[in-house]
């Protein structure tokens, strides 16, 4: 994981202003790059193993590379993240961003030019904008504040240059086998998780999961533990929470080292602040699940800074289910899982990505996997969503129904602040500072974002106490895809 920041045009001062900013997304060394009128940054965090110093960072023969994220497939198996990619760029210049089989966000200067990229899911965060006629870009948006005119989201799959403007691009970097049937494309799958949790703990770095004892980190901690017997798991919950005694069946199943914290009503009003800053958003269900991930990454922080996560399953295969049951057919249901998938950079990979940045901590997602991903955009959506009960992610239950306890294979789903217990009590923590009145009245002006909750309320004035510009409103992604305004920003 890195930071990554840069200025096209004369740099006086800001690149260190943007770099501190962001400086929590690497603390072991920070570079600095001139190529012609382009400044480069980069804050990068060596994760351990046998993971190279330097990997996100490289500069040869005037062109320069700044890298946040991972790339899978290289040209040559003796460079680093940052190398590899600048092969791929001189291969297939503009289109290197199809090639390219990974998480990233990236920017090259080449001989005065640059090009900015982000990976087709949009697990890797970007921000640009523009100031006195510079075009300034960063990984979070905090970084550009009061710095640019106005910050907006580079957007996932699509790579800019100044001369072609914003391309969007297909990937081509990894091919899936076909199937005739459920029972094939169910064995498929399970190799293709097998093989994506095997590719991100290559490198040795990854010292743990983040486990709520929900299906899909239970299936990540089950294949990483066949992987490496030692590896730990580390799960956050009231002491009430329903993961907990979940997540305990799993390390007890698969004999896991277990570390376990549990907090309070006071560690929530103590951090919550902090969560929204960091996350950049005030949505209501991303806030509920950012208090989770905060404290996780802080615990997780004290043995590791490189974690796998369950993230992305439900997006790909069909695990929403309240959303889902809200649709009348299975053209809406098709379509909610669209708009999920398309909103999942600025709402759940977002919190994720923030929330472990936070703590210097890399999270690795094995779901998003550009060949599980490309995978399972081919399964018909009767095999996600199957049967009389409409039950979610049912071909993922079913590839691994013999590998872990049924309570856990056939549980429903719980969002992670509702396993950890931050849901149930974070309404009665906003209600001591906000009324229903006060919420109706915010949502009568026109120029506010619409808000859905009390809550919300609570959480959008915390937000705009770090973030008082007008446009910041416009980064925040709204989860809910039954929202009127859903896609309004």
């Amino acid at each position: 994981m890195a930071g990554i920041a840069g200025i096209q045009g004369a740099d006086n001062g800001e690149l260190d202003n943007i770099i501190e900013r962001i400086k929590h997304r690497g603390q072991h060394e920070t570079w600095i790059q001139q190529v012609g009128e382009l400044n480069l940054a980069c804050c990068e965090l060596n994760v351990g193993g046998e993971s190279k110093d330097g990997s996100h960072h490289t500069c040869a023969e005037k062109r320069a590379v700044v890298l946040d994220g991972r790339i899978y497939n290289s040209e040559n198996s003796n460079s680093t993240d940052a190398e590899n990619l600048l092969q791929f760029y001189d291969k297939f210049g503009s289109q290197f961003a199809k090639k390219l089989d990974g998480d990233f966000a990236c920017a090259i200067a080449d001989r005065g030019k640059l090009i900015l990229a982000r990976d087709a899911v949009g697990v890797r965060p970007l921000y640009y904008g523009h100031s006195d006629g510079k075009l300034c870009f960063a990984s979070e948006a905090k970084g550009l504040l009061d710095i640019v005119d106005d910050v907006k989201e580079f957007p996932p799959g699509y790579v800019y240059s100044c001369e072609l403007g914003f391309q969007k691009y297909a990937p081509e970097a990894v091919k899936t086998p076909d199937f005739e049937s459920p029972q094939q494309a169910k064995k498929v799958l399970v190799q293709l998780l097998e093989e994506a949790v095997e590719r991100r703990m290559k490198d040795d770095a990854v010292g743990g999961i983040f486990l709520s004892g929900g299906l899909d980190s239970s299936i990540v901690a089950c294949i990483a533990k066949e992987i490496k017997p030692d590896i730990e798991a580390f799960t956050v919950s009231l002491e009430d929470g329903q993961d907990l005694p979940l997540a305990q069946d799993v390390t007890n199943w698969l004999g896991m080292k277990h570390n376990v914290y549990i907090f309070t009503e006071r560690d929530i009003n103590e951090i919550l602040p902090q969560a929204i800053y960091h996350m950049e958003s005030f949505e209501e269900s991303c806030v509920h699940g950012a208090l989770a991930n905060f404290l996780a990454s802080r615990f997780a922080s004290q043995y590791t800074n490189c974690v796998l996560t369950g993230e992305g399953a439900d997006e790909f295969l069909g695990g929403y289910d309240g959303q889902f049951r809200q649709a009348k057919n299975q053209e809406e249901v098709a379509g909610v899982m669209g708009k999920l998938i398309n909103i999942a950079h600025n709402t759940a990979l977002q919190r994720l990505d923030r929330l472990a940045a936070a703590y210097s901590i890399e999270a690795r997602t094995p779901f998003l996997d550009s060949k599980v991903v490309d995978f399972c955009l081919k399964i018909p959506l009767d095999c996600k969503i199957h049967g009389p009960e409409q039950a979610g992610k049912w071909i993922l239950r079913q590839g691994f129904h013999d590998r872990l306890p049924k309570h856990i294979i056939y549980q429903t789903k719980r969002f992670f602040a509702q396993g950890s217990g931050v849901a149930g009590i974070m309404r009665t923590i906003a209600e001591r500072y906000v009324s229903s009145s006060e919420l109706f009245e915010h949502n009568l002006i026109e120029s506010n974002p619409r808000l859905s909750s009390i809550e919300e309320l609570y959480y959008y004035r915390i937000f705009k106490e770090r973030f008082s510009q007008p446009t910041s409103d416009r980064l925040v992604g709204r989860w809910d895809p039954f929202r009127p305004d859903f896609f309004v920003r």
